[in-house]
C-alpha cells in the first residue's frame, strides 16, 4: 500500500500511514501528481519530527483522499514545482516554516515572510530589457483594500508578468489554535478570511467532531448548510458589486449592494451576527430558527431571488459591461489545471471542482447541488459563473427551509484520540478550505494545517494579467476576490 486513502473528514491512525523511504516517497507523489490528483497540504505531521512529511491530495474522479508519508534523512529534494506548478506555494512553505530546501526551484519566494534568508532583501523576479519598465504597488493602497504588494513587468500598457508578495497581514493562527481553549480555537477559525467565516469554521468544528466521534443531527447540519449558502450568496453579490464599480456602473454596483445587505442581515436574524459569528459550536450550531426567523429570512430572500435577476439582466445585456468583461484577464484551462486552482476560479476555466459534490459533507450528502462551470477563464465568466452560483444557492435554501427537518442542535462532544488525524473539506465562495488536524499520544493537536483557497488561486491572477492591460488590473483582481488574509494565515 503506497498511499493511505480516506474520505473527507474520515478519521484515521497515524500508523496507517506508509511512510516510505525518500526516493520512494517522491516516485509515489509524481505518480499520483501524473494521474490527475490535486496537492492540498504538504507538511510534517509531528513539527517535532520534521524529518517525517505528509502529501495530502484530491482525487475529485472517486471522491478518495490519498496521504503518503515520506522519510527524508536530509531537509532537501529535487523541486516538483517545474513539472508540476500546482506544488510550487507548497514548496515555498515547507521550505518558509520548515527548512526543507526544494533544489533546483523555479524561483523560491517567500509565502508569509518579508524575506526568505535572514536580512537578506528578497530579489523580485525581473525581465530583463531597456524597453521593460516595472511598476510597483501597495502593500498600502488607496481605499479600505487589505495590504498586498504587486511588481508588474511591463511593456507600455501590458504586463508580461506579474508577481504578488503578500503575507502583511500574518498572524500565526495555526500556532494559536494549538494552544488556544476550544471555545477560543472555534472564534479563531472565525477570523481566519473574514468574509468566509461561515465556510472556516464549518471545516474546523468538522475536523474535531470527526475526531471525537461525534454525531451531527440532521438538522444542525442543514443550518449549518444554510448558513454556508446565506454566506456564499450574500460573497457572490458582493463580488459583482464591485466588478460593477470598477467599470463604472454605478446602478448595478448600488443595487447590488442593496440586496447584500438583505441576506447578511438574514444570517443576523439566526446569530446575531450579519456575518455568522457565533452561529457554530462543537456539536452543532448555537442557535436555531424559529417561525419568525424563517418568516423574515423567506421575506427578504423572495425580495432578492426577484430583483436580482432584473439587475443581472441589465449587467450583462450592457454593452460597456461586455465590452470590459469578454476576454479580459483569460486563464485556459490548461494552466488553471497546472497551477491547481479551485473554487470559482477552477469552474470558470472549465474545471469541474466543487468539494460539496466531489467531497461531500453535511447536508450536502443528502441534498446535492448543481455544479455549474464556464470554459471562457475570463472575467466575463467569473462574473456571469456568479449568478449561476447565486441561484443555486438560493433554491437550496428555499428546499431547505420548507422541509427543514426536526431534532435537537447541539450534541455533547467527548474528548480527542491519540495518534490520530482527519483532513476536513468545506467549500467556501472562493472554493475549497482545507483544515488538517493531527493529535499526538496524549490526544492534544500538535499539527494543525489550514489552506483557503486563495492559497491557490493568487497565482491564477498573475496568470490572468499576462498580456493584459495593466489598467484592467481592479477589473481582473476584483473578478478573483481572493483574500490576503485567507492566504496569510
Amino acid at each position: 500500500m503506497i498511499s493511505l486513502k480516506i474520505q473527507n473528514a474520515e478519521v484515521f491512525s497515524i500508523s496507517q500511514i506508509p511512510f516510505l523511504e525518500k526516493k520512494e516517497f517522491f516516485d509515489s507523489l509524481i505518480k499520483e501528481l501524473d494521474n490527475g490528483l490535486r496537492m492540498i497540504g504538504f507538511f510534517p505531521p509531528d513539527p517535532a519530527l520534521p524529518q517525517r512529511l505528509v502529501a495530502i491530495l484530491s482525487d475529485s474522479r472517486t471522491s478518495f483522499i490519498h496521504i503518503i508519508g515520506g522519510i527524508l534523512d536530509k531537509r532537501e529534494f529535487e523541486s516538483l514545482s517545474s513539472r508540476f506548478p500546482q506544488v510550487f506555494n507548497f514548496e515555498c512553505e515547507l521550505f518558509e516554516n520548515y527548512g526543507f530546501l526544494p533544489l533546483n526551484h523555479p524561483h523560491l519566494s517567500p509565502v508569509r515572510k518579508e524575506n526568505l534568508n535572514g536580512n537578506q532583501p528578497y530579489a523580485f523576479y525581473q525581465i530583463q530589457s531597456n524597453e521593460i519598465h516595472e511598476v510597483a504597488v501597495g502593500p498600502i493602497h488607496a481605499g479600505v483594500i487589505e495590504p498586498g504588494h504587486f511588481r508588474f513587468q511591463c511593456h507600455g500598457e501590458q504586463v508580461h508578468h506579474l508577481e504578488i508578495r503578500l503575507g502583511y497581514q500574518h498572524r500565526g493562527i495555526e500556532s494559536l489554535i494549538l494552544k488556544a481553549s476550544p471555545s477560543k480555537k472555534i472564534l479563531l477559525s472565525e477570523s481566519i478570511a473574514g468574509d468566509t467565516v461561515i465556510g472556516h469554521a464549518y471545516a474546523h468544528c468538522q475536523a474535531v467532531e470527526s475526531l471525537s466521534e461525534t454525531q451531527i443531527s440532521l438538522r444542525a447540519q442543514t443550518i449549518r448548510s444554510i448558513a454556508e449558502e446565506l454566506e456564499r450568496t450574500a460573497m457572490h453579490i458582493s463580488s459583482l458589486g464591485g466588478m460593477s464599480n470598477d467599470i463604472g456602473l454605478a446602478i448595478a454596483s448600488s443595487s447590488y449592494g442593496r440586496l447584500r445587505t438583505l441576506v447578511i442581515n438574514s444570517l443576523a436574524e439566526l446569530c446575531g451576527s450579519r456575518y455568522g459569528r457565533g452561529l457554530f459550536v462543537y456539536g452543532g450550531v448555537r442557535f436555531d430558527f424559529s417561525k419568525e426567523i424563517l418568516k423574515t429570512i423567506l421575506s427578504n430572500l423572495k425580495t432578492v431571488f426577484q430583483d436580482i435577476a432584473e439587475i443581472h439582466k441589465f449587467l450583462f445585456s450592457s454593452v460597456g459591461s461586455c465590452v470590459r468583461f469578454e476576454k479580459t484577464g483569460v486563464v485556459s484551462k490548461e494552466k488553471a489545471e497546472a497551477m491547481g486552482l479551485t473554487g470559482q476560479a477552477a469552474r470558470s476555466s472549465g474545471i469541474g471542482l466543487d468539494t460539496r459534490i466531489q467531497h461531500p459533507y453535511g447536508a450536502y450528502r443528502y441534498f446535492p447541488v448543481l455544479l455549474n462551470s464556464l470554459s471562457s477563464g475570463d472575467v466575463f465568466a467569473r462574473a456571469f459563473l456568479r449568478t449561476l452560483e447565486i441561484e443555486e444557492s438560493m433554491k437550496f435554501i428555499f428546499e431547505q427551509v420548507d422541509s427543514l427537518p426536526e431534532g435537537r442542535i447541539k450534541s455533547e462532544i467527548s474528548s480527542l484520540p491519540p495518534d490520530c488525524a482527519v483532513v476536513s473539506m468545506t467549500e467556501g465562495f472562493r472554493g475549497e478550505i482545507v483544515h488538517s488536524a493531527w493529535t499526538d499520544k496524549k490526544g492534544a493537536l500538535m499539527q494543525y494545517k489550514i489552506k483557503d483557497p486563495s492559497f491557490n488561486n493568487w497565482l491564477g491572477l498573475s496568470l490572468a494579467m499576462e498580456k493584459t492591460a495593466i489598467s484592467d488590473f481592479p477589473l481582473c483582481n476584483k473578478s478573483f476576490d481572493l483574500s490576503y488574509a485567507g492566504h496569510d494565515l
